[in-house]
């Protein structure tokens, strides 16, 4: 059985969702076939996994050109399966093996100038995602949904239909509190989010309400493109251990978004064991759990309310939540799917 897993999207440097979870996958498979049947397609020479095959090729998976030849380089394979946890695949149906394909988000058909501010280059970039992203779901065997907000999406934009599949993310690393230190932070004594700035997540409306309300403990915005103010406090890009320091340290983990597919960093932090303040948008209502608090939407009211509730609530163990979304339960999930797959082609 020969396994191959595209882990064209890795990024060791921003350790992204789509890179936490190419590497849930890459594991799940070791444990089923082992590591001398699973291989990764890569566009790092430097790329290494745990005994895994590597398979270089310079294709990137949304240069239009690479995406027709990257057909072409599958077929050169002899292999079982591809799973490409990305919306980037083949353009042309391949018979001879099972495609699994992870959509986590169709962020780019529902975030208003997701490609800028150009009317004209939004519509046509969106027109040219859709013919990428369009051919890979109908060339799959199965399309994989992190949600069922994402399911939702994926029918009433394609009418396809998808199988929901949720994500696993635990950071596992050695508790070091020096970051606190050098932020001049103290434990529960800030409020928390790790992402981007793009316009879609919102940060703008909570660095105003921080700035503007300085009894309130501090914001920490980990990650690319955020700027220190009055009462908020930017770090830049963060090792592991240190986004599982912050996490794990701060009051409540904010996470404002307008549209997300999932929400990785909210499994994050309740496993870290710290409460969550999230937007009330249909991918976080999902999460069934009393260690969140919800907000609407540019509701500044009820932002300031929701902050100063987790400030008087303790987190409390949700043994139902954590095992819905456990590693088990979701390895379950790929095997019942696999085998079946395996079954009926």
């Amino acid at each position: 059985m020969k396994i191959v897993v595209d882990c064209r999207l890795i990024n060791k440097t921003q350790n992204t969702g789509i890179s936490r979870y190419t590497e849930f996958l890459i594991n799940y498979y070791i444990y089923k076939y082992g590591a001398k049947n699973v291989f990764l397609i890569t566009n790092d020479r430097e790329f290494v996994y745990d005994g895994c095959f590597i398979l270089y090729t310079n294709l990137k998976p949304y240069n239009i050109l690479h995406f027709i030849k990257y057909s072409k380089f599958i077929d050169s394979l002899e292999i079982d399966l591809l799973h490409v946890p990305f919306y980037s695949g083949l353009i042309k149906v391949n018979k001879k093996i099972i495609i699994i394909v992870t959509v986590h988000d169709l962020m780019y058909k529902f975030v208003k100038g997701f490609f800028g501010n150009n009317f004209i280059l939004n519509k046509l970039k969106n027109i040219y995602f859709d013919f990428i992203v369009l051919r890979t779901l109908k060339n799959s065997n199965v399309i994989v949904s992190v949600s069922e907000t994402t399911q939702k999406d994926v029918f009433n934009t394609f009418g396809l239909d998808s199988v929901h599949i949720p994500e696993d993310s635990e950071i596992k690393e050695p508790n070091n509190f020096s970051i606190l230190g050098t932020l001049n932070l103290s434990k529960k004594g800030f409020f928390f989010y790790c992402g981007n700035n793009r316009p879609h997540k919102n940060i703008d409306f909570i660095i105003d309400i921080f700035n503007n309300n300085e009894n309130l403990p501090p914001l920490v915005l980990a990650g690319k493109g955020h700027i220190s103010s009055k009462n908020v406090i930017a770090t830049g890009i963060i090792t592991d251990q240190e986004l599982h320091c912050l996490y794990k340290s701060a009051i409540a983990f904010v996470f404002p978004s307008t549209y997300e597919g999932f929400g990785l960093p909210v499994l994050e932090a309740i496993r870290s064991e710290t409460l969550v303040v999230a937007s009330k948008i249909p991918a976080f209502l999902e999460f069934k759990t009393k260690n969140i608090f919800f907000f609407d939407l540019n509701n500044k009211n009820e932002f300031v309310y929701v902050l100063q509730k987790a400030l008087t609530n303790h987190f409390t163990i949700d043994e139902s939540f954590l095992s819905y979304y456990s590693k088990n339960r979701i390895y379950e999930l790929y095997d019942n799917m696999i085998d079946n797959l395996f079954k009926t082609n």
